[in-house]
C-alpha cells in the first residue's frame, strides 16, 4: 500500500471513530463517514467495502492503541499503576463516544468483530495480570486471596461495566478508582512488611 493511501486510510480511520462515537453503530452511514473524513464516497469505498469494514478496521487500530497505552510504564503505587492501565479504555469512550451509545457500540463490536474484541480483552488482561504480578511484594495476599490472573479479569470486567454507564466522566473515573483501591487493599495484609 502506498503512502498516501495508507494516510487516507488512517484519516477515515479516525473520522469514522468520532462518527461512531457521535452516532453509534446503527445511525453511522457511509455518507457520514466520507463527509468526516473529507472523501468522497466512492473514495470511502476505494479503501472499504461498508460500514461493518469500516467499524472492524476502526476496532482493530483502536484496540492496538489502547493496548499499547495500557502497557506504558508508570511510577507510583500500584492503584495508580494499575488505574493507569485501566482508564485508558475508560478515557476513550467517555471522551469519545457520546454516554447514550456506548451499550450499543460495545453490542455491535461483539457481533461484527467478536475477534477483535476477543483479542483486545486477553491483550488487555495480559497487561493488568503482569502489573499485578510485577507488584507482588506490595500485594502479599496475591495468590492467597486471588490468582494474579483472576484479580485482573475482575478489574477488566468491573471496567466493562463501568464504562457502559450512562454518567459524567469525572464520575465514573472515581468509580474505576475506587475498584482499583478496594482491589489493592484486599491483596494487601496489615500486617507491617519487614524493613
Amino acid at each position: 500500500m502506498s503512502e498516501i493511501k495508507r494516510r487516507k486510510r488512517e484519516q477515515i480511520l479516525d473520522a469514522a471513530l468520532g462518527v461512531f462515537g457521535r452516532y453509534g453503530y446503527q445511525r453511522t452511514s457511509m455518507d457520514l463517514i466520507a463527509r468526516a473524513a473529507n472523501v468522497s464516497r466512492p473514495a470511502l469505498y476505494q479503501h472499504f467495502t461498508g460500514k461493518g469494514d469500516v467499524f472492524r478496521a476502526a476496532a482493530e487500530r483502536l484496540v492496538d492503541r489502547l493496548v499499547d497505552a495500557a502497557g506504558r510504564p508508570s511510577g507510583g503505587p500500584v492503584a495508580d499503576r494499575l488505574h493507569g492501565a485501566l482508564a485508558v479504555k475508560l478515557h476513550f469512550f467517555t471522551g469519545t463516544v457520546d454516554a447514550q451509545f456506548r451499550g450499543e457500540l460495545f453490542a455491535e463490536a461483539a457481533d461484527i468483530a467478536p475477534d477483535i474484541m476477543a483479542s483486545f480483552k486477553e491483550r488487555h488482561l495480559a497487561v493488568v495480570e503482569g502489573l499485578l504480578i510485577c507488584a507482588r511484594d506490595e500485594l502479599d495476599l496475591l495468590d492467597v486471596a486471588l490468582t494474579a490472573r483472576d484479580a485482573a479479569v475482575l478489574l477488566l470486567d468491573a471496567l466493562t461495566g463501568i464504562s457502559q454507564e450512562e454518567a459524567p466522566p469525572e464520575v465514573l473515573d472515581t468509580r474505576l478508582r475506587q475498584m482499583v483501591e478496594l482491589t489493592t487493599r484486599g491483596l494487601t495484609s496489615s500486617r507491617p512488611r519487614p524493613a
